[in-house]
C-alpha cells in the first residue's frame, strides 16, 4: 500500500509539472495561429467580457484556445492518432483508415440540408428541362469500398444515394469511378484521372466527343500532397498523394476570370498554390464565386453550377465550351441571368456537398 501510494504521488507531480510547464509554454510560446498541417486557422485568446463569464462562452473559447494552440500539439495529436490505432480502432477524427493505407472521410447526412438541396435541384430540372444535366460525384467512401475496414458498416452510406435517385432520376451519378487511380489517398477529391473519366462519361450528356488520353500530355507538379482527410486524421507516416496535369496544346491560351478581375495565373493552373498546403488549389486557383474561361466568341456556353470538384474537370469542358461557372457557396447571384444566356447548364457536385448542407435552396428566384 505504501509503495502504491508513492507511486501515485509520484504521477501525481509528473501531471503538475506536465500541465504547469505547458500552460507557462501556452503562454509565452502559443502555437502558430495557421496550422499547415491543418490548413485551418486556429482558435485566438478571447476577449473577456462580462456576458462571456456570466454565460460560460468565455471559459469555453479559453478551453479551444489551450487545446487547439498548445505547444506541440501537433506532435501530441500524432501520438494520439497512433494510440488509437494500436487499440484495434480503424478512426481517427473521423477518417478511416483504409486496407491499402489510404483515408477516407467517414459521412454524415443533414436530414434538412440534404431535402432542400433536393427540392431546389428539382426546381432546376422543371425550370430548364433537357438543357440542364445533374451530375453528382460520388464520395471517395462510396466509390472505394473493396480497401473499407472490414467491421465498416457500408450501409450508412446507401440512403442518400437511394433519396437522390428517387428525387432525381436522371441524374449521373458515374458508378464506374471505382478504381485507386481516380482518387487522392489522402484527400476527398477525385484525381485528375477522375476527372478526366467523369469528362468522357459526361459527353453524350453534354453533347460532344471527349478527346482521347494520348491527346493530353501528362504532367506531374507535386509528390507531396497531402489533402483534407490527412488533415482531418493528424496520422503520422501517412504517404502523400501525387498530382497530375492533363495538358494540351494551346491550354495556356484560355482567359479566365475570376469575378471580375483576371486570374492571377496564365491558363488553368495556378503553380504558386503547389507551394502551399492546399495544393489541390492549383486547378484554377481554388474556389470562388464566379469564374469565367473563354476562348472564342463562336464556342457553345456552358454554365456549371459547382463546388469544388469541377475544378480539376473544367480544363478539359473547356476544349468544347466557353464556360461560366457559378459556385453558390461563395455567391449568392441568382444564376437566371447566366443560365438564360447559356447554351446548356451543368450541375456538378460531390454528393458530400449534397448532404451537408443547403448551398441550392436559394439558387432560383421563385417567379
Amino acid at each position: 500500500m505504501k509503495k502504491s501510494h508513492q507511486w501515485d504521488q509520484v504521477l501525481l507531480f509528473a501531471l503538475a509539472l506536465f500541465l504547469g510547464v505547458g500552460g507557462l509554454a501556452l503562454s509565452l510560446f502559443p502555437a502558430a495561429r495557421f496550422s499547415e498541417k491543418e490548413n485551418r486557422n486556429l482558435a485566438e485568446f478571447p476577449a473577456l467580457t462580462t456576458a462571456g463569464l456570466a454565460d460560460g462562452s468565455y471559459t469555453a473559447a479559453l478551453d479551444t484556445y489551450a487545446a487547439e494552440r498548445f505547444p506541440g500539439r501537433l506532435t501530441l495529436r500524432g501520438a494520439r492518432a497512433l494510440y488509437q490505432l494500436s487499440q484495434g480502432r480503424y478512426e481517427v477524427g473521423g477518417v478511416l483508415l483504409c486496407t491499402d493505407g489510404s483515408l477516407c472521410k467517414r459521412m454524415t447526412v443533414n436530414e434538412r440540408a440534404y431535402g432542400q438541396n433536393l427540392s431546389a435541384l428539382q426546381k432546376l430540372c422543371n425550370r430548364y428541362g433537357e438543357k440542364l444535366t445533374i451530375a453528382i460525384a460520388p464520395r471517395r467512401i462510396d466509390a472505394r469500398t473493396e480497401v473499407l475496414p472490414a467491421l465498416y458498416d457500408q450501409s450508412e452510406n446507401s440512403g442518400a444515394w437511394e433519396g437522390l435517385s428517387t428525387a432525381l432520376p436522371d441524374a449521373v451519378t458515374f458508378p464506374n469511378l471505382t478504381a485507386d487511380a481516380h482518387w487522392y489517398r489522402t484527400d476527398h477529391h477525385w484525381s485528375t484521372a477522375g476527372a478526366y473519366a467523369a469528362y468522357c462519361a459526361l459527353g453524350e450528356h453534354l453533347g460532344y466527343t471527349p478527346y482521347s488520353k494520348e491527346s493530353f500530355t501528362i504532367e506531374t507538379v507535386s509528390e507531396s500532397f497531402s489533402g483534407t482527410s490527412d488533415a482531418a486524421a493528424g496520422i503520422p507516416f501517412i504517404a502523400p498523394d501525387h498530382i497530375e496535369l492533363y495538358r494540351y496544346e494551346g491550354d495556356a491560351d484560355f482567359t479566365v476570370r475570376k469575378g471580375k478581375n483576371p486570374a492571377p495565373f496564365t491558363g488553368f493552373y495556378d503553380f504558386e498554390r503547389l507551394a502551399t498546403r492546399d495544393q489541390y488549389s492549383v486547378f484554377l486557383g481554388g474556389n470562388c464565386g464566379v469564374l469565367e474561361i473563354t476562348e472564342a466568341s463562336d464556342r457553345p456556353t456552358l454554365l456549371v453550377i459547382k463546388d469544388s470538384f469541377a475544378n480539376a474537370l473544367l480544363p478539359f469542358l473547356a476544349r468544347h465550351f466557353n464556360i461560366v461557372a457559378v459556385d453558390p457557396r461563395y455567391t449568392d447571384e441568382d444564376i437566371e441571368a447566366y443560365a438564360e444566356n447559356a447554351d446548356r447548364v451543368l450541375v456538378l457536385c460531390n454528393m458530400q456537398t449534397i448532404t451537408e448542407s443547403a448551398v441550392f435552396k436559394t439558387l432560383i428566384s421563385e417567379h
